[in-house]
């Protein structure tokens, strides 16, 4: 204790004092310079802004929702650090704010900062190559973000980011299985006509991927191979050329001009029905089935009427690239047929397997949410098609007889350069194929390796499927179906 009448203990308080009074106001001035720094901080962000968009600032770019309104892109504002001295060098960017109060501590007046307005993607790593990007001037520039750049509004997708996470998992860890150049797949929920999970994996070199501008759903093409004989086998149903009974000699030549055509593997000396060439993918059998129909009058009529020979929406202003389409006399009318010399995207591919399977001529899948539940258009031909694709899906995995899917594959050659060639590989299905609910594409090109004895899509996409259903068959609208009850 102090003794106030104690001289020396009095000067030792008045001392104590002193140091506390200098102490209050050193801490008094540094606050008030940390907070005259903060506004010539912020007068500097303002005519920072103005001088590089034209005496304009930012503004914050509409929110991009899910289908259950998970956010998946906003903006918002983070920092970067520059160095003005000499020319103007970035020193970091997204900068925490403890490390912009510990520079504006050192007091260096070359040491400027800039609040920023940036766009944020929760989910960028299964969400790439979808939703788009903006420009330094927080412009949208691609894909969903040039759209709603224009528009203003928050907009919700119709993808379910929750069945996309289960769904790219699955497909990666396939990746690393089967080693593909890249793989992507696309679900769509068929009454609704939306797109609820569109994965794309690229495991090429860095320097060979796709630029971020690009939807790979709409902006790739490619000849798919046998999921063409499909439609083959529907135009000749439709035209009544054909009887689903009626057999085709698979095992006598077949030309396309002075060329053989072969199918692999070699058939058995048993001519085929029509389930049966779906089935065993027969070249020659979808070519002997096109003969019958006239190639420009009906064969193309048809693929023109299900939206294969022309570009597509698909939602937010975007359209899918022109299909190549290869001259259709000659032999290109036989090409065509089993899956070469025309080649679309993959949206395509969806939409004209949406409209022969549902019925409803005006199908067409979107990423909008849609607010309708459409019911399927039965007729003849199409439940003809779902129970000839049904048969010749047939496996032995249990999901395809809990959930009746139908489906068809397809194995296309593509040529690189003079002496290299990929194959490309496709599985387009639906299920249930009575009351079909859902379809889904999975495609993969150049695997390296694969689950069977020969490349092909049986061997490397369709059980990939297989493994990306049992990890999403809960979270979708079906339930286990009694197979005895099949009939359509």
């Amino acid at each position: 204790m102090f003794n106030l009448s104690n001289e020396t203990d009095y000067k030792l308080l008045s001392e104590t004092k002193g140091y506390y009074n200098f102490f209050i106001l050193t801490i008094l001035f540094l606050f008030l310079a940390i907070f005259a720094r903060l506004i010539i901080l912020s007068l500097d962000n303002n005519t920072s802004s103005s001088n590089r968009v034209a005496g304009t600032s930012f503004k914050p770019l509409p929110t991009i929702y899910d289908l259950h309104k998970n956010t998946l892109a906003y903006s918002d504002y983070n920092y970067s650090v520059k160095n003005i001295k000499n020319k103007v060098r970035y020193l970091n960017r997204d900068v925490p704010l403890s490390e912009i109060l510990e520079s504006i501590y050192k007091g260096d007046p070359y040491i400027k900062f800039e609040k920023i307005l940036t766009r944020k993607y929760p989910y960028s790593a299964i969400t790439n190559n979808l939703i788009g990007h903006t420009n330094i001037e927080h412009q949208g520039v691609s894909l969903i973000e040039k759209f709603i750049d224009q528009n203003h509004n928050d907009i919700e997708l119709s993808l379910d980011i929750h069945i996309q996470k289960k769904i790219y998992d699955s497909l990666y860890q396939d990746t690393l299985n089967l080693k593909p150049d890249y793989a992507m797949n696309v679900l769509v929920d068929l009454s609704s006509e939306e797109i609820i999970s569109s994965v794309f994996l690229d495991n090429r070199d860095k320097l060979n991927k796709f630029d971020q501008t690009l939807l790979p759903l709409k902006d790739l093409k490619f000849d798919f191979g046998s999921v063409f004989k499909t439609f083959t086998v529907y135009s000749a149903i439709k035209n009544q050329k054909i009887g689903i009974n009626e057999y085709f000699d698979v095992d006598q030549p077949v030309y396309i001009g002075n060329k053989i055509i072969n199918d692999y593997p070699y058939n058995s000396n048993i001519p085929m029905q029509v389930g049966d060439i779906l089935k065993k993918s027969s070249n020659r059998g979808a070519i002997l089935i096109r003969r019958n129909l006239d190639c420009e009058s009906e064969f193309q009529v048809d693929l023109e009427e299900i939206g294969l020979l022309k570009s597509t929406k698909i939602g937010f202003g975007m359209k899918s690239v022109e299909p190549t389409v290869n001259n259709f006399r000659g032999r290109y009318c036989d090409n065509i047929p089993f899956g070469y010399g025309l080649s679309v995207s993959p949206i395509q591919l969806v939409n004209a397997y949406g409209k022969i399977i549902t019925g409803r001529d005006n199908f067409m899948a979107s990423f909008e949410k849609q607010e309708k539940q459409n019911k399927n258009k039965y007729n003849q031909i199409s439940n003809t098609i779902n129970k000839l694709l049904f048969y010749a899906n047939e496996t032995n995995n249990d999901l395809y007889k809990n959930f009746l899917v139908a489906g068809k594959t397809g194995t296309a050659d593509q040529t690189v350069s003079s002496n290299e060639k990929i194959q490309n590989v496709t599985y387009i299905s639906f299920f249930p194929y009575n009351n079909p609910k859902y379809l889904n594409l999975i495609f993969m090109q150049n695997p390296k390796e694969s689950y069977g004895k020969f490349m092909t899509a049986g061997n490397t996409v369709k059980p990939s499927f297989y493994n990306l259903l049992k990890e999403i068959y809960i979270y979708l609208d079906l339930s286990i179906i009694n197979p005895k009850s099949t009939d359509i």
